[in-house]
């Protein structure tokens, strides 16, 4: 939708309220809700918020230890100038526009830890190079027969999920949670959120949703506008839907798998390859180079909380080391489609992910890998990945990811130094917020054993 076309709107009531949204370093949205006439005045020039924003931990903690915002400098405004671009409908709630926003200084030029930031410096040094990157997010969800008071009044435990038994990829189960699945794709299509499809996953209560491929910047902006909508739709019926990676131990976790692929300057697929489907191009194998190289070194754009990790386990569908391979689904870099649909699904994301931190850190690994033009590592999987012992691990916590992240060279020159201390500085602060938490687990171990 253009400003004339939302101004029009406006003027007839169609539209009444005007959301300016931009993502945290969650994949949040913070915002603020106008009137049409508002936005049409002052508003569509960008509103102030508290910088803490940029700042705050996964339960809106005040953390310490960013230049950016805090005590030492008074915790002052940053301004979210909206992307025009970005207009469209919020059909889910009545009369209501919505429009993503870059963060700023104020009068000044765009954050560079913003999450959007961060993606859009990569989409630039990748068109550089004369390529456009294109990406999917495929999320799951878990949907509860809870609400948020009921969920609290419980302790957050013994939740119960919509459906108690297993039926995967049935049709009947589908058709049970219709009324649900039936207003998200009909809202996501009025929001212009393209939805492929949606199905029945392989746990109680558990749904898979794909999206549309777009280029990198839509691709992000569609998925955390799909998630807000997602959950609050399901908070209209009576329910809640979770993105958490991992809901319980004893339940299978909700990934994110991320599909991408390059266009080149002809606006060709950079991956394309034979009719059989077979094989890689250059442009493919060294980004792949570049992934299966870094990945470890990025991986807290991957794995942001410390639920994450407790997904990744062998023999879960959920990787556990550095492994790539022909349509494979025990790999970490899954190699799919032919010609034109020829593209790397990356597995290892949760639902939890940030996708414009997630996209940007595929993107900057598989640039330096067709910069350097690095090989692959290892031998393309065939079988059970989980069982080739001799591929390097990825991190297996928070932790670790943490201490990979703020060490990295790669990191340093592929981001920047500002870059890595405020993400390190938010993985550190989301380590040791956790580390102090008493959890129900250690009161049934320990309550009346000790």
């Amino acid at each position: 939708m253009q400003l004339e076309q939302l101004r029009s709107l406006i003027e007839s009531g169609e539209i009444e309220t005007v959301i300016l949204a931009s993502p945290d370093m969650q994949g949040r949205l913070f915002a603020k809700r106008m009137t049409g006439r508002h936005f049409l005045g002052s508003g569509q020039h960008g509103v102030g918020t508290c910088s803490v924003v940029l700042g705050w931990g996964h339960d809106h903690a005040l953390d310490p230890g960013y230049e950016l915002t805090g005590w030492e400098n008074g915790y002052p405004d940053l301004h979210v100038r909206p992307d025009l671009a970005t207009i469209r409908r919020y059909p889910w709630f009545e009369k209501t526009a919505f429009v993503l926003g870059d963060a700023t200084v104020p009068d000044g030029p765009e954050i560079a830890v913003a999450p959007r930031t961060i993606l859009k410096s990569m989409v630039g040094r990748l068109a550089d190079v004369g390529l456009t990157p294109l990406f999917a997010s495929e999320l799951e969800c878990y949907l509860l027969s809870e609400t948020p008071d009921s969920a609290f009044d419980k302790g957050f435990v013994n939740l119960k999920a919509k459906h108690r038994t297993l039926h995967p990829e049935t049709l009947s189960r589908m058709s049970e949670d219709e009324t649900y699945l039936g207003a998200l794709r009909q809202n996501m299509e009025k929001a212009d959120v393209k939805v492929e499809m949606v199905k029945a996953e392989y746990a109680p209560g558990q749904i898979e949703v794909n999206l549309e491929y777009a280029e990198a910047i839509e691709a992000a902006d569609r998925h955390v506008v799909f998630k807000a909508g997602a959950k609050e739709i399901a908070l209209q019926q009576g329910l809640i839907a979770t993105f958490m990676a991992k809901l319980s131990e004893s339940l299978g976790g909700s990934s994110c798998h991320i599909h991408m692929s390059l266009l080149n300057e002809a606006g060709k697929s950079a991956f394309a390859t034979g009719p059989d489907g077979k094989g890689t191009t250059e442009a493919m194998r060294h980004f792949l180079g570049g992934l299966t190289a870094y990945l470890r070194d990025v991986f807290l754009f991957f794995g942001p909380t410390t639920n994450s990790y407790k997904r990744m386990r062998p023999g879960t569908f959920a990787p556990a080391t550095v492994t790539w391979g022909e349509d494979n689904r025990t790999v970490a870099l899954r190699l799919v489609g032919k010609g034109a649909s020829r593209r790397i699904e990356n597995r290892i994301p949760g639902a939890d992910v940030n996708p414009y931190l997630a996209y940007a850190a595929m993107i900057a690994a598989g640039l330096r890998g067709i910069e350097e033009k690095l090989e692959p590592i290892g031998s393309a999987a065939t079988g059970n990945a989980y069982e080739q012992a001799n591929s390097p691990a990825l991190p297996s916590s928070l932790e670790e990811a943490t201490a990979i992240f703020a060490s990295s060279p790669f990191v340093k020159s592929a981001f920047g130094e500002v870059i890595q201390k405020h993400y390190s500085n938010f993985g550190h602060q989301s380590v040791q917020a956790a580390s102090v938490v008493v959890t129900d687990y250690e009161r049934r171990m320990l309550l009346l054993d000790i």
